[in-house]
């Protein structure tokens, strides 16, 4: 069912509250059920951001749902009833049949950061997952009463995917079982899109069911022409209040062509999760440098150079990895060859001011001028802003 590879399979998992469901169910005839309910009802609608104000009666929670799994751990059926997303844990180690990192995504609600909270300290406790990497995130903004919060809930669900697959999508599974079912069907278009496999488990069956995955998104998206609309799409990331700026959102081209990726409301506007997919999807495909006009007329005019920035230096890790500082200034060395690359990361943009492919020019530039900020700050008009393809 599943592709071998050497880098670690990352699951993402929606949580739910099965976990609370499930301890009810089984505990109807407990001494201690009225007590439990009444906490649950009582936190029941609350924010996750009342956490600490309600440590009180979450600890309480805790300490009951702790002690009915300690019960279950004995027997291999019954930790799978724990909840939706514990079973569909053990289904995933039985399939992979190696280790994998565990990604929590819990909703913006108290109950849900509760139920991830208990999941990420019961999980290490079973033997498969001893030295698994665990990770617990809370998404603000995602719940279901709000419709505007849950548009913006749901940005930061599909910023906070793309941040953990890192451009990578090949060892990633996402994982639906638990969670809003109304963040669904963003999620299937998400993995549809980067084609990865999307994952749920019924708690009555045994299988893991895979949603397939449909080879269109290339099709379906000319990703060459929306990055000229880079604008319009930071423009609505950001959000559109102003009457003026609406207005001249909704007559221009990029609405008439893709007014689909757009939430608007009384005068307001901005990506839908759609349009935040299509939005992270396109930075990862691309990135933007600042580069002086005269080493732009090198780098186009030279291939090595060009592919240099294309297939090596947008990749941060990599970057770093080749960067040394000489006289101040942050020199890439590709490493087995003369090209060298003198640039700066300032205000969240990288500027790239010197450009060489011959060693002795290199060194008679390094020797004469040491960095400072003017090189970048006195000729920022003469920086011209390349939007270039990353080449995977």
């Amino acid at each position: 069912m599943f592709s071998r590879g050497c880098a670690m399979k990352k699951i993402i998992t929606m949580v739910g509250t099965s976990l609370f469901e499930n301890y009810q169910k089984e505990t109807k005839e407990n001494r201690n059920y009225a007590d439990f309910s009444q906490y649950f009802k009582n936190l029941k609608d609350k924010e996750s951001e009342k956490w600490e104000e309600e440590k009180e009666r979450c600890n309480r929670l805790i300490k009951y749902v702790n002690l009915w799994i300690d019960k279950k751990f004995n027997n291999k059926k019954e930790i799978e009833n724990i909840s939706a997303e514990v079973k569909s844990f053990v289904k995933f180690y039985e399939e992979l049949k190696e280790d994998f990192e565990i990604y929590l995504l819990c909703s913006d609600t108290l109950l849900s950061r509760l139920a991830g909270e208990i999941l990420k300290e019961t999980l290490p406790k079973l033997k498969s997952f001893e030295n698994t990497k665990i990770e617990l995130k809370v998404i603000k903004g995602l719940q279901v009463r709000d419709r505007k919060k849950f548009n913006q809930g749901m940005s930061n669900l599909i910023t906070e995917i793309y941040e953990i697959a890192g451009g990578y999508w090949g060892n990633v599974i996402i994982n639906i079982t638990g969670g809003y079912k109304a963040t669904v069907p963003f999620l299937t278009i998400l993995a549809q899109i980067n084609m990865c496999p999307i994952y749920y488990i019924f708690e009555e069956t045994d299988s893991l069911i895979q949603i397939p995955n449909i080879p269109f998104t290339e099709e379906l998206f000319n990703w060459d022409e929306l990055i000229n609309y880079r604008e319009d799409f930071e423009r609505l990331k950001k959000g559109v209040t102003e009457e003026g700026e609406y207005q001249k959102l909704v007559n221009s081209e990029f609405y008439k062509k893709y007014s689909y990726l757009v939430w608007t409301y009384e005068g307001l506007a901005e990506l839908n999760p759609i349009g935040n997919i299509i939005y992270e999807k396109l930075n990862e495909k691309f990135y933007t440098l600042y580069i002086h006009e005269d080493e732009w007329i090198k780098i186009d005019k030279d291939k090595r150079l060009a592919e240099l920035l294309s297939r090596q230096f947008y990749n941060e890790k990599i970057r770093k990895e080749k960067t040394e500082i000489k006289n101040d200034h942050y020199v890439y060395d590709a490493g087995n060859n003369q090209l060298r690359i003198f640039y700066r990361e300032k205000d969240g943009k990288i500027w790239i001011y010197k450009v060489f492919k011959n060693h002795d020019k290199y060194e008679q530039y390094l020797n004469s001028e040491r960095y400072s900020d003017d090189i970048i700050n006195s000729q920022r008009s003469k920086f011209v802003m390349k939007i270039l393809k990353r080449e995977v």
